[in-house]
Protein backbone atom coordinates (compact mmCIF):
# COMPACT_ATOMS: atom_id res chain seq x y z
CA UNK A 1 0.00 0.00 0.00
CA UNK A 2 1.77 3.21 -0.94
CA UNK A 3 2.06 5.90 1.47
CA UNK A 4 -1.10 8.66 1.80
CA UNK A 5 -0.54 12.11 0.99
CA UNK A 6 -1.06 14.67 3.48
CA UNK A 7 -2.98 18.15 3.49
CA UNK A 8 -0.94 20.75 5.09
CA UNK A 9 -3.29 22.45 7.47
CA UNK A 10 -0.53 25.37 8.72
CA UNK A 11 -1.83 28.01 6.39
CA UNK A 12 -5.05 28.75 8.87
CA UNK A 13 -2.80 28.91 11.62
CA UNK A 14 -3.60 32.25 13.13
CA UNK A 15 -6.37 33.48 11.18
CA UNK A 16 -9.78 34.63 12.54
CA UNK A 17 -12.68 31.79 12.97
CA UNK A 18 -14.42 32.55 9.21
CA UNK A 19 -11.88 33.18 7.07
CA UNK A 20 -11.76 31.30 3.95
CA UNK A 21 -8.66 29.28 3.22
CA UNK A 22 -8.14 26.26 0.95
CA UNK A 23 -7.18 23.66 2.77
CA UNK A 24 -6.12 20.72 0.23
CA UNK A 25 -4.36 19.13 -2.34
CA UNK A 26 -3.74 21.33 -5.11
CA UNK A 27 -6.42 21.65 -8.17
CA UNK A 28 -5.67 23.26 -11.98
CA UNK A 29 -9.27 23.53 -12.86
CA UNK A 30 -12.65 25.60 -12.54
CA UNK A 31 -15.25 25.62 -10.51
CA UNK A 32 -18.15 23.75 -12.06
CA UNK A 33 -22.02 24.26 -11.03
CA UNK A 34 -25.11 22.43 -11.95
CA UNK A 35 -28.50 23.48 -10.93
CA UNK A 36 -31.14 20.57 -10.52
CA UNK A 37 -34.72 22.73 -10.47
CA UNK A 38 -37.62 19.95 -10.18
CA UNK A 39 -40.74 18.79 -8.66
CA UNK A 40 -43.48 16.74 -9.26
CA UNK A 41 -44.20 17.37 -12.64
CA UNK A 42 -41.24 18.47 -14.85
CA UNK A 43 -37.56 19.18 -13.96
CA UNK A 44 -34.39 21.25 -15.23
CA UNK A 45 -30.74 20.35 -15.19
CA UNK A 46 -28.32 23.43 -16.41
CA UNK A 47 -24.70 24.30 -16.09
CA UNK A 48 -23.94 27.55 -14.42
CA UNK A 49 -21.47 29.31 -16.75
CA UNK A 50 -20.01 31.62 -14.55
CA UNK A 51 -20.58 31.78 -10.35
CA UNK A 52 -21.37 35.49 -10.43
CA UNK A 53 -24.55 34.49 -13.31
CA UNK A 54 -26.06 32.78 -9.89
CA UNK A 55 -27.44 36.42 -8.93
CA UNK A 56 -29.62 36.13 -12.01
CA UNK A 57 -31.20 33.18 -10.94
CA UNK A 58 -34.89 33.39 -10.30
CA UNK A 59 -36.05 30.38 -7.91
CA UNK A 60 -39.43 29.28 -8.26
CA UNK A 61 -40.91 28.56 -4.54
CA UNK A 62 -42.77 26.09 -5.82
CA UNK A 63 -39.87 24.08 -7.15
CA UNK A 64 -36.87 22.47 -5.13
CA UNK A 65 -33.41 23.76 -6.14
CA UNK A 66 -30.03 21.53 -6.03
CA UNK A 67 -27.08 23.24 -6.62
CA UNK A 68 -23.78 21.06 -7.24
CA UNK A 69 -20.83 23.06 -6.59
CA UNK A 70 -17.75 20.96 -8.01
CA UNK A 71 -15.16 22.30 -6.44
CA UNK A 72 -14.11 24.26 -3.81
CA UNK A 73 -10.80 25.46 -3.81
CA UNK A 74 -11.81 28.98 -4.95
CA UNK A 75 -12.39 31.03 -1.94
CA UNK A 76 -14.25 33.94 -4.49
CA UNK A 77 -16.59 31.40 -5.52
CA UNK A 78 -17.14 30.09 -1.92
CA UNK A 79 -17.93 33.54 -0.61
CA UNK A 80 -20.02 34.79 -3.44
CA UNK A 81 -22.09 31.63 -3.24
CA UNK A 82 -22.74 32.52 0.95
CA UNK A 83 -23.37 35.88 0.41
CA UNK A 84 -26.65 34.88 -2.08
CA UNK A 85 -27.48 32.30 -0.08
CA UNK A 86 -26.54 34.28 3.67
CA UNK A 87 -24.39 31.10 4.84
CA UNK A 88 -22.71 32.00 7.95
CA UNK A 89 -19.12 32.45 7.91
CA UNK A 90 -18.32 29.31 9.45
CA UNK A 91 -20.04 27.20 7.24
CA UNK A 92 -17.84 28.47 4.35
CA UNK A 93 -14.75 27.92 6.34
CA UNK A 94 -15.79 24.36 7.19
CA UNK A 95 -16.81 23.52 3.14
CA UNK A 96 -12.89 24.64 2.23
CA UNK A 97 -11.68 22.81 4.96
CA UNK A 98 -10.98 19.56 3.58
CA UNK A 99 -9.32 18.13 6.89
CA UNK A 100 -12.54 19.09 8.82
CA UNK A 101 -14.22 15.71 10.71
CA UNK A 102 -17.76 14.83 9.58
CA UNK A 103 -20.13 17.01 11.86
CA UNK A 104 -23.60 18.70 11.79
CA UNK A 105 -24.66 22.21 12.46
CA UNK A 106 -27.50 24.11 12.55
CA UNK A 107 -27.50 27.81 12.09
CA UNK A 108 -30.04 30.86 12.47
CA UNK A 109 -32.11 31.27 9.28
CA UNK A 110 -33.09 27.69 9.33
CA UNK A 111 -29.43 26.31 7.97
CA UNK A 112 -28.85 22.65 8.22
CA UNK A 113 -25.08 22.09 7.19
CA UNK A 114 -23.66 18.29 7.51
CA UNK A 115 -20.05 17.62 6.25
CA UNK A 116 -18.93 14.10 5.82
CA UNK A 117 -15.96 12.01 3.95
CA UNK A 118 -17.04 10.30 0.36
CA UNK A 119 -14.42 7.21 0.25
CA UNK A 120 -13.53 5.24 -2.58
CA UNK A 121 -11.13 1.98 -2.47
CA UNK A 122 -8.07 2.25 -4.93
CA UNK A 123 -6.97 -1.50 -6.07
CA UNK A 124 -4.23 -0.13 -7.72
CA UNK A 125 -2.62 1.25 -4.20
CA UNK A 126 -5.00 -1.04 -2.11
CA UNK A 127 -5.91 2.41 0.22
CA UNK A 128 -9.15 4.41 0.58
CA UNK A 129 -9.27 7.91 -1.19
CA UNK A 130 -11.08 10.27 0.67
CA UNK A 131 -13.34 13.32 -0.31
CA UNK A 132 -14.85 16.17 1.35
CA UNK A 133 -18.38 16.71 1.13
CA UNK A 134 -20.93 19.40 2.43
CA UNK A 135 -24.35 20.05 2.07
CA UNK A 136 -26.58 22.79 3.39
CA UNK A 137 -29.97 22.52 3.84
CA UNK A 138 -31.83 26.15 3.49
CA UNK A 139 -35.90 26.48 2.96
CA UNK A 140 -36.50 24.58 -0.89
CA UNK A 141 -32.75 24.63 -1.76
CA UNK A 142 -29.88 21.89 -1.30
CA UNK A 143 -26.41 23.38 -1.80
CA UNK A 144 -24.08 20.40 -2.14
CA UNK A 145 -19.85 20.77 -2.30
CA UNK A 146 -17.29 17.97 -3.67
CA UNK A 147 -13.62 18.66 -3.62
CA UNK A 148 -13.01 17.29 -6.76
CA UNK A 149 -14.44 17.58 -10.20
CA UNK A 150 -13.41 14.19 -12.22
CA UNK A 151 -16.11 12.84 -11.38
CA UNK A 152 -19.20 13.81 -9.80
CA UNK A 153 -19.84 11.56 -7.26
CA UNK A 154 -23.95 12.74 -6.66
CA UNK A 155 -24.63 11.94 -10.54
CA UNK A 156 -26.84 8.36 -9.62
CA UNK A 157 -29.06 11.04 -7.49
CA UNK A 158 -29.39 13.57 -10.58
CA UNK A 159 -30.03 10.52 -12.84
CA UNK A 160 -32.37 9.70 -10.49
CA UNK A 161 -34.45 13.05 -10.61
CA UNK A 162 -33.95 12.83 -14.48
CA UNK A 163 -35.19 9.73 -15.07
CA UNK A 164 -38.47 10.84 -11.91
CA UNK A 165 -37.25 7.03 -10.55
CA UNK A 166 -37.93 6.36 -6.90
CA UNK A 167 -39.55 9.00 -4.52
CA UNK A 168 -36.53 12.27 -4.96
CA UNK A 169 -39.31 13.82 -7.12
CA UNK A 170 -42.03 13.46 -5.55
CA UNK A 171 -40.71 14.44 -1.74
CA UNK A 172 -39.43 17.76 -0.21
CA UNK A 173 -35.16 18.83 -0.75
CA UNK A 174 -34.97 17.34 2.89
CA UNK A 175 -35.10 14.01 1.18
CA UNK A 176 -32.41 14.78 -1.38
CA UNK A 177 -30.22 15.68 1.42
CA UNK A 178 -31.51 11.72 2.78
CA UNK A 179 -30.36 10.28 -0.76
CA UNK A 180 -27.17 12.05 -1.13
CA UNK A 181 -25.66 10.88 2.55
CA UNK A 182 -27.56 7.16 1.07
CA UNK A 183 -25.38 7.15 -1.34
CA UNK A 184 -22.08 8.46 0.69
CA UNK A 185 -22.85 5.05 2.52
CA UNK A 186 -23.56 2.55 0.48
CA UNK A 187 -19.78 3.64 -0.72
CA UNK A 188 -18.88 2.94 2.57
CA UNK A 189 -20.04 -0.92 2.17
CA UNK A 190 -18.50 -1.30 -0.70
CA UNK A 191 -14.56 0.01 0.65
CA UNK A 192 -15.61 -2.12 3.22
CA UNK A 193 -16.28 -5.52 1.22
CA UNK A 194 -12.76 -4.52 -0.56
CA UNK A 195 -11.25 -4.86 2.22
CA UNK A 196 -12.90 -7.63 3.21
CA UNK A 197 -11.08 -9.22 0.23
CA UNK A 198 -8.21 -8.35 0.89
CA UNK A 199 -8.42 -9.74 4.55
CA UNK A 200 -9.55 -13.20 3.09
CA UNK A 201 -6.26 -13.24 0.65
CA UNK A 202 -3.86 -12.44 3.19
CA UNK A 203 -5.25 -14.56 5.63
CA UNK A 204 -4.65 -17.68 3.28
CA UNK A 205 -1.52 -16.45 2.08
CA UNK A 206 -0.27 -16.11 6.13
CA UNK A 207 -1.40 -19.84 6.33
CA UNK A 208 0.58 -20.92 3.56
CA UNK A 209 3.69 -19.37 3.71
CA UNK A 210 4.62 -16.23 6.33
CA UNK A 211 6.33 -13.98 4.32
CA UNK A 212 7.62 -10.11 5.92
CA UNK A 213 5.68 -8.55 3.34
CA UNK A 214 2.56 -9.69 5.27
CA UNK A 215 2.95 -8.00 8.03
CA UNK A 216 3.42 -4.35 5.86
CA UNK A 217 0.34 -5.27 3.98
CA UNK A 218 -1.82 -6.17 7.35
CA UNK A 219 -0.42 -2.64 8.99
CA UNK A 220 -1.72 -1.05 5.82
CA UNK A 221 -5.16 -2.96 6.33
CA UNK A 222 -5.14 -1.71 9.61
CA UNK A 223 -4.57 2.15 8.78
CA UNK A 224 -7.17 1.73 6.03
CA UNK A 225 -9.72 0.61 8.63
CA UNK A 226 -8.74 3.79 10.77
CA UNK A 227 -9.93 5.31 7.72
CA UNK A 228 -12.92 4.10 7.88
CA UNK A 229 -13.76 4.66 11.20
CA UNK A 230 -12.79 8.07 11.91
CA UNK A 231 -15.40 8.79 8.77
CA UNK A 232 -18.18 6.40 9.86
CA UNK A 233 -18.17 6.95 13.64
CA UNK A 234 -18.57 11.17 13.54
CA UNK A 235 -21.49 10.66 10.68
CA UNK A 236 -23.43 8.27 13.12
CA UNK A 237 -23.52 10.72 15.50
CA UNK A 238 -23.92 13.38 13.16
CA UNK A 239 -27.38 11.43 11.73
CA UNK A 240 -28.27 10.50 15.36
CA UNK A 241 -28.17 14.36 16.23
CA UNK A 242 -30.54 14.76 13.00
CA UNK A 243 -33.22 11.96 14.34
CA UNK A 244 -32.40 13.47 18.56
CA UNK A 245 -33.94 16.82 17.93
CA UNK A 246 -37.36 18.29 16.14
CA UNK A 247 -35.58 20.18 12.36
CA UNK A 248 -38.79 22.06 10.81
CA UNK A 249 -36.96 21.36 7.80
CA UNK A 250 -36.65 17.60 8.18
CA UNK A 251 -40.24 15.93 8.08
CA UNK A 252 -41.32 12.59 10.09
CA UNK A 253 -40.98 10.99 6.40
CA UNK A 254 -37.63 11.80 5.93
CA UNK A 255 -36.95 11.45 9.57
CA UNK A 256 -37.48 7.32 9.11
CA UNK A 257 -35.20 7.03 5.86
CA UNK A 258 -32.27 8.76 8.20
CA UNK A 259 -33.06 6.11 11.16
CA UNK A 260 -32.42 3.52 7.94
CA UNK A 261 -28.99 5.42 7.05
CA UNK A 262 -28.36 5.16 11.05
CA UNK A 263 -28.81 1.40 11.10
CA UNK A 264 -26.56 1.38 8.44
CA UNK A 265 -24.06 3.37 10.14
CA UNK A 266 -24.29 0.44 13.21
CA UNK A 267 -23.53 -2.13 10.81
CA UNK A 268 -20.93 -0.64 9.23
CA UNK A 269 -19.18 -0.15 12.89
CA UNK A 270 -19.73 -3.40 13.97
CA UNK A 271 -18.55 -4.54 10.88
CA UNK A 272 -15.19 -2.78 11.22
CA UNK A 273 -14.89 -3.88 14.96
CA UNK A 274 -15.23 -7.32 13.31
CA UNK A 275 -12.40 -6.36 10.87
CA UNK A 276 -10.19 -5.00 13.71
CA UNK A 277 -10.44 -8.06 16.02
CA UNK A 278 -9.52 -10.12 12.26
CA UNK A 279 -6.52 -8.11 11.93
CA UNK A 280 -5.38 -8.68 15.10
CA UNK A 281 -5.68 -12.37 15.24
CA UNK A 282 -4.25 -12.50 11.13
CA UNK A 283 -0.66 -10.38 13.35
CA UNK A 284 -0.56 -13.01 16.07
CA UNK A 285 -1.18 -15.97 13.17
CA UNK A 286 1.48 -14.42 11.43
CA UNK A 287 3.90 -14.34 14.26
CA UNK A 288 2.97 -17.88 14.80
CA UNK A 289 4.19 -18.28 11.62
CA UNK A 290 7.17 -16.87 11.79
CA UNK A 291 8.53 -18.24 15.09
CA UNK A 292 6.76 -22.09 14.18
CA UNK A 293 9.24 -21.56 10.82
CA UNK A 294 11.91 -20.77 13.12
CA UNK A 295 11.56 -23.55 15.69
CA UNK A 296 11.81 -25.86 12.79
CA UNK A 297 15.00 -24.46 11.33
CA UNK A 298 16.26 -24.84 14.94
CA UNK A 299 15.23 -28.28 14.95
CA UNK A 300 17.09 -29.40 11.72
CA UNK A 301 20.19 -27.51 12.56
CA UNK A 302 20.49 -28.94 15.92
CA UNK A 303 19.95 -32.47 14.46
CA UNK A 304 22.59 -31.37 12.07
CA UNK A 305 24.70 -30.63 14.93
CA UNK A 306 23.79 -33.62 17.00
CA UNK A 307 24.76 -35.86 14.07
CA UNK A 308 28.01 -34.60 13.84
CA UNK A 309 29.22 -34.63 17.36
CA UNK A 310 30.44 -38.54 17.40
CA UNK A 311 31.61 -38.16 13.85
CA UNK A 312 33.63 -35.34 14.62
CA UNK A 313 34.59 -37.42 18.15
CA UNK A 314 35.64 -40.20 15.91
CA UNK A 315 37.51 -38.09 13.05
CA UNK A 316 38.99 -36.05 16.20
CA UNK A 317 40.94 -39.66 17.69
CA UNK A 318 41.89 -40.38 14.51
CA UNK A 319 43.68 -37.46 13.52
CA UNK A 320 46.10 -37.26 16.60
CA UNK A 321 48.41 -39.21 14.61
CA UNK A 322 49.92 -41.41 17.36
CA UNK A 323 52.48 -44.02 16.23
CA UNK A 324 51.22 -46.98 18.70
CA UNK A 325 47.43 -46.75 17.33
CA UNK A 326 47.13 -50.48 16.20
CA UNK A 327 44.47 -49.31 13.58
CA UNK A 328 46.05 -46.95 11.70
CA UNK A 329 48.64 -49.71 10.14
CA UNK A 330 45.77 -51.91 9.78
CA UNK A 331 44.65 -52.28 5.55
CA UNK A 332 40.86 -51.94 6.44
CA UNK A 333 40.94 -49.28 8.67
CA UNK A 334 39.82 -46.35 6.47
CA UNK A 335 36.84 -48.26 5.09
CA UNK A 336 35.90 -49.97 8.56
CA UNK A 337 35.95 -46.36 10.11
CA UNK A 338 33.42 -44.88 7.14
CA UNK A 339 31.16 -47.94 7.71
CA UNK A 340 30.76 -47.31 12.09
CA UNK A 341 30.71 -43.05 10.69
CA UNK A 342 27.24 -44.41 8.78
CA UNK A 343 26.61 -46.81 11.35
CA UNK A 344 26.13 -44.17 13.63
CA UNK A 345 24.12 -41.96 11.79
CA UNK A 346 21.82 -44.02 10.56
CA UNK A 347 20.97 -45.30 14.09
CA UNK A 348 20.88 -41.95 15.32
CA UNK A 349 18.08 -41.12 12.57
CA UNK A 350 16.08 -43.98 13.50
CA UNK A 351 16.10 -42.61 17.13
CA UNK A 352 15.13 -39.19 16.10
CA UNK A 353 12.15 -40.24 13.93
CA UNK A 354 11.04 -42.89 16.74
CA UNK A 355 10.91 -39.68 18.75
CA UNK A 356 9.29 -37.75 16.22
CA UNK A 357 11.92 -35.10 16.17
CA UNK A 358 12.37 -35.35 12.76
Amino acid sequence: MSKRKRNNAQTTLGTSPGTLTYVGADVNYATKITWVEYNNEEYKVCQIPHFSDLNQLELSKNKRHWFNIDGIHEPQVIATIGEIFNLHPLILEDIMNTEQKPKFESYEGNQLFFTFKMLNYNATTREIESEHLSLVLIDNCVLSFQEERTTDIFLPVQNRIVASAGKTRKNGVDYLIYCLIDLVVDNYFMCLDCLSDEIERLEEDIIQDAKPLAMRELYGLKREEMTLRKSIYPLREMIATVLREDYPSITHYTSLYFRDVLDHTSQLIENIDSHRDLIASLMDLYLSQVSNKMNNIMKVLTVISVIFMPLTFVAGIYGMNFDNMPELHWKYSYPVVWVVMIVMVILMLIGFKRKGWL
